[in-house]
């Protein structure tokens, strides 16, 4: 009888430790070998302000594994533009914490005004929630861009994502999250804000889900 007490406990105490394990697993995508699905969206092709040309998975430069998504682009200088590169797919985010990815920009790209957000699509309404700060890229440096993956609104927290609207805040969709975007953008404004042309290469690399 004790015996068969002791493999009931060990039992229960594995599928715990189990479903645990499967909660806590996080999503990660390193372009090791394919895209993973990530790619510039057909839309931006056709929009101006919208400046990335192709992406391939590239051995060039990596902050984890031996690859990286290397996306080729054209930023003019005087005028803001961004580059955005996005996963569709229909995922629910509630039981994780926070994302994050890493950006490299190469030596000869300009030393400032330029930066990366995360953006979600989510909901129903298919919402486009930005991360509402930017965080500013470095030429010859990885970047890691992280935000919090909020599940509630709690008075007097700033939140780590832009919205007014309790509808279209990402703790009312994080369940429903339709598309996953990293969006590097030359923040270009003149007369005061005007920087050199870049066009070459932006890699994207360990973008995970925790």
């Amino acid at each position: 009888m004790l015996k068969r007490i002791t493999t009931i406990v060990f039992t229960a105490v594995l599928l715990t430790s189990s479903a645990n394990l499967w909660a806590l697993e996080k999503i990660h995508f390193d372009f090791e070998g394919n895209p993973g699905g990530w790619g510039i969206p057909d839309w931006a092709f056709y929009q101006s302000d919208h400046v990335a040309r192709s992406t391939e998975v590239s051995s060039e430069e990596f902050s984890t594994g031996e690859n990286s998504l290397k996306v080729m682009c054209e930023f003019p200088g005087d005028v803001w533009r961004a580059v955005l590169v996005e996963l569709g797919r229909d995922i629910d985010l509630s039981e994780y914490t926070t994302i994050s990815a890493e950006v490299f920009l190469p030596k000869n790209a300009p030393r400032s005004l330029m930066q990366a957000r995360l953006i979600i699509t989510a909901g129903d309404g298919w919402h486009f929630i930005e991360m509402r700060e930017a965080v500013p890229l470095k030429p010859g440096k990885w970047t890691k861009i992280e935000a919090k993956l909020e599940k509630e609104y709690v008075e007097g927290e700033p939140s780590d994502w832009k919205g007014r609207n309790p509808e279209k805040r990402l703790y009312n969709n994080i369940d429903k999250v339709k598309k996953i975007a990293v969006r590097v953008e030359y923040n270009a404004a003149p007369p005061t804000q005007t920087g050199k042309k870049y066009e070459g290469p932006i890699y994207i690399d360990n973008i995970v889900i925790e």
